[in-house]
C-alpha cells in the first residue's frame, strides 16, 4: 500500500484532515514496532520517552505526535511521517488496513442447531456444530464461531464476536462489539452451597450475567 493511500484513509477514519510529510510516496508493506522495524514498515512514536527512536528507527514511515522537531528530523531522514493527536490510536486503525481478523462468511451452517423460537439479526455467520436453545435473540452482525452453546433467553447484541467452544448460559446478556475468547464460559451459576444435617445442599442461584459493550472475555 502506497503512504499516501495510507493517509488518504487514515484522514476518513479519524474524520479530520491530518498533517503528513510531502516525502516522496513510497511502499508500505506492513506496520511493525518501532525499534524492530524494517525498509517499508510504518510504526509510531508516543510521547518523549520514544522519541529518541526517530533517530535510529528503519522504518519508511511514522506516526508522530504534534511535534514539529520530530517532524523536522523524520524529513531530514527521508522518514514519511504523519503527525496526530493521539499517535497510538492512529497507529491502530494503521494496523486494521492491513489486518483484519478472520470471519466466516455469514450464514448458517447446515449442521448447527437453531431452535425454531430463537431470533437471529442480519449478516450473522453462525458456524459448524453450534447450538443456539429457545428464545435466544441474536442481534446483527454478531460471528458465533464452531461448537459454541447457547442457553436459553441469552441474549446476543449486534457486532459480538463468539469464538470457538464458547458456553453461554441462560439468560445471560452480552452487550455489542464484545469479544469472548475460545473455551470462556459465561453465566454458570456460583458454588451456593447450604450446610444441612446430612451434609449440604445446593442453594440455586437465579441471577443473570451481564457483560456490558466493547468487553473482552478470554
Amino acid at each position: 500500500m502506497q503512504f499516501s493511500e495510507i493517509v488518504q484513509k487514515l484522514n476518513l477514519a479519524a474524520d479530520r484532515s491530518l498533517t503528513s510529510s510531502s516525502a516522496d510516496d513510497r511502499e508500505i508493506t506492513g506496520p511493525a514496532p518501532v525499534d524492530e522495524a524494517t525498509s517499508g514498515k510504518i510504526s509510531y512514536i508516543e510521547g518523549a520517552k520514544f522519541a529518541a527512536h526517530a533517530a535510529t528507527t528503519n522504518a519508511s514511515a511514522l506516526i508522530l505526535p504534534l511535534d514539529e522537531s520530530l517532524q523536522a528530523q523524520c524529513s531530514d531522514r527521508n522518514i514519511a511521517w504523519i503527525s496526530a493527536a493521539d499517535p497510538r490510536l492512529l497507529f491502530a486503525q494503521t494496523i486494521a488496513l492491513f489486518y483484519q481478523p478472520f470471519r466466516p462468511a455469514s450464514e448458517i451452517h447446515p449442521s448447527a442447531t437453531v431452535h425454531p423460537s430463537a431470533e437471529i439479526g442480519e449478516n450473522v455467520s453462525i458456524g459448524p456444530h453450534t447450538v443456539i436453545q429457545a428464545k435466544v435473540k441474536i442481534g446483527n452482525n454478531v460471528c458465533i464461531h464452531p461448537n459454541v452453546v447457547i442457553y436459553p433467553d441469552a441474549v446476543i447484541v449486534e457486532g459480538t464476536v463468539l469464538h470457538a467452544n464458547c458456553v453461554i448460559h441462560d439468560r445471560t446478556r452480552i452487550g455489542a462489539n464484545c469479544v469472548i475468547h475460545s473455551g470462556a464460559a459465561l453465566g454458570y451459576d456460583g458454588f451456593g452451597l447450604v450446610p444441612t444435617a446430612t451434609g449440604r445442599g445446593k442453594m440455586e442461584q437465579d441471577g443473570g450475567t451481564i457483560g456490558e459493550g466493547w468487553v473482552e472475555v478470554g
